[in-house]
């Protein structure tokens, strides 16, 4: 579990790629396995497990990490391609590379928003909460000096960021990180599930005024953490989740509240 995701521009760790397979897209309709393929590398990129400037595996060895075959594979990036969020580079040591990022959209969001209900986003929200208070307790105990940095890095990074595609990417990035730190296998496949439907929701405006929290309370997470205290990062990371959570709430029901206003005012 010590292997993360590479960030330096090189190329993209099978780590990542094998992270990138765990994601299951929710809520959609999916006609293929082409389609799925190309979801989950687009949220990939969204929660930056996949970077700008990296370098993808050779096809052969990304469809068999992903479970496809080399043509689905193609019709995949093809796709991606379109989108502006693959590039190609010809010669030696060329291939397809990440070339863009997701943008956070308010209009995107919204739209997410409407198609959830309130009791699965609760359902989600508590999954979340749960699941990362059981990961950072455990990498309280199991984490160690590299795991640690790591962690270190991607919170700064979240606090020195103010594109909020990026808070998006650094907030998720260093609570998949949890899974990691514990050294738990199935517990960041679970924390990637979870991101991939809660990203999409996260960092819009309503979330902006909300970073120096945000920042303080991964500080508080880390040091916890640092100090082998399981109880005190536990509780600090389902704390850091339910604010997250009550957001999102929040932002769902003002969306909603204005609907019904609208509506009122067309009759």
């Amino acid at each position: 579990m010590a292997n993360d995701v590479r960030d330096d521009g090189g190329s993209v760790s099978l780590r990542a790629l094998e992270m990138a397979a765990q994601v299951r897209p929710q809520g959609q309709d999916i006609s293929g396995r082409a389609e799925q393929v190309t979801l989950q590398l687009e949220s990939a990129i969204g929660m930056g497990l996949l970077n700008p400037g990296e370098r993808l595996p050779p096809e052969s060895v990304m469809a068999e990490h992903l479970g496809v075959s080399p043509l689905t594979l193609r019709q995949s990036l093809a796709v991606l391609r379109s989108k502006g969020l693959l590039g190609t580079r010809r010669g030696r040591g060329g291939g397809s590379y990440v070339a863009g990022v997701l943008p956070v959209r308010e209009a995107e969001i919204t739209e997410h928003l409407r198609r959830h209900k309130s009791d699965d986003l609760r359902d989600l929200i508590d999954l979340a909460a749960a699941t990362a208070g059981s990961a950072a307790r455990l990498a309280s105990r199991r984490s160690d000096e590299q795991d640690v940095r790591r962690l270190r890095k991607l919170a700064q990074r979240f606090a020195s960021s103010s594109e909020p595609h990026m808070l998006r990417q650094a907030d998720a990035r260093l609570h998949i990180g949890l899974g990691v730190a514990a050294q738990s296998r199935r517990l960041t496949a679970l924390l990637i599930q979870i991101h991939a439907e809660l990203s999409p929701l996260t960092w819009g405006q309503a979330w902006l005024d909300a970073q120096s929290t945000a920042v303080a309370e991964h500080e508080a997470l880390l040091k916890a953490i640092e100090q082998g205290d399981p109880g005190a990062a536990e509780n600090t990371a389902i704390t850091h989740f339910e604010r997250e959570g009550a957001l999102i709430i929040n932002q769902r029901l003002a969306i909603l509240t204005s609907d019904l206003a609208d509506l009122a005012d067309q009759r």
